[in-house]
């Protein structure tokens, strides 16, 4: 698992520490990874004041090999709610078992 936001590396980490996480979390800072899978949020700036993204990406949850085939992807509604687990574990059997 790789997550990826627009928050900086000194971001990530902090909240990594803070929450325990493990999973691999890397910083798109320059939007290029959002860009690439076309996921940049252009209607609107939904992050707090202050936050200097000119844009942020829309909150997805994708299934991608190695080479960078996307199998599967799950836009949110709300940026504050994710694909639910039960979802995710479901396209991985569909498309990678």
């Amino acid at each position: 698992m790789v997550t990826v936001s627009t928050d900086s590396v000194e971001e990530l980490q902090n909240g990594r520490d803070a929450h325990g996480l493990q999973a691999t979390m890397l910083s798109d800072f320059d939007l290029k990874v959002t860009d690439a899978f076309g996921l940049r949020n252009t209607l609107f700036h939904s992050a707090p004041p202050g936050d200097e993204q000119e844009a942020l990406p829309v909150p997805a949850t994708l299934l991608v090999d190695r080479n960078g085939k996307v199998f599967w992807v799950d836009l949110a509604e709300n940026y504050q709610k994710r694909s639910s687990t039960d979802l995710v574990l479901a396209a991985v059997q569909k498309h990678l078992d």
